[in-house]
């Protein structure tokens, strides 16, 4: 992680300090990414504490830890890994949009990673972009890596039946078939579910993630790189 020394003041050539424009920004606002980890930091600082005055037994594993994200947000989940991959063990990327790997830049360090996406999601309105989701972050990823994309779903498919109404009734994103809303969100909450217990507690079989005949709807396209 690069940290910026340098002053809020120069050095002029005679050995004088000379005040810069008083008008130049002097705290410029951190970005997403860097937000983001401080959020993490405090979490890990004082989550537990709470938890433990309004639970019992209910405690975080932060060695055990995994993050995942939805559309632009992946943007900013993967920028914060690339920053510091030492706060996660793995990482989902729902139909993810990002340009942290533009430029045919690729991750060189292991951290077992989901990427999924949908049909639709690539069909105009385009809610997804060609080389900047799911296909392009699983091509430059390390092992291990496993990558789904579903038949006849949309991008607003995983939101809440309000957020989807919305979405549908805007052609802001093109929409799966509502009548299986419920089987989608429970499959959706049963593979992210199987791959972040394959890879946070210990279990080897990634069978649920792998094998096309165990999934429940209609998948386009299956592939993974798990032997490392």
């Amino acid at each position: 992680m690069g940290v910026d020394m340098r002053s809020d003041s120069g050095t002029s050539t005679d050995g004088l300090t000379a005040d810069r424009d008083s008008t130049r920004t002097q705290n410029p606002p951190a970005s997403p990414a860097h937000t983001f980890l401080q959020q993490q930091d405090w979490a890990r600082k004082h989550l537990n504490a709470y938890l433990s005055n309004q639970t019992t037994g209910v405690s975080v594993d932060w060695e055990n830890t995994g993050v995942f994200c939805h559309s632009a947000g992946c943007s900013i989940t993967l920028e914060t890994i690339l920053l510091n991959r030492t706060n996660v063990k793995s990482t989902a990327f729902l139909e993810p949009f990002s340009f942290a790997l533009s430029g045919g830049s690729s991750v060189d360090f292991r951290l077992p990673a989901l990427m999924y996406g949908t049909q639709f999601c690539e069909d105009f309105p385009y809610c997804c972009v060609k080389g900047m989701d799911w296909n392009y972050i699983y091509d430059h990823w390390s092992c291990p890596k496993t990558l789904l994309a579903t038949k006849n779903q949309g991008h607003c498919d995983i939101l809440d039946h309000t957020m989807w109404e919305i979405c549908h009734t805007t052609h802001f994103c093109k929409t799966g078939n509502v009548d299986n809303w419920v089987e989608y969100h429970t499959f959706i909450q049963g593979f992210v579910s199987a791959f972040f217990i394959s890879t946070l507690q210990g279990v080897n079989d990634w069978k649920y993630l792998t094998n096309v005949s165990d999934i429940p709807i209609g998948v386009m396209n299956a592939t993974n790189d798990t032997n490392c």
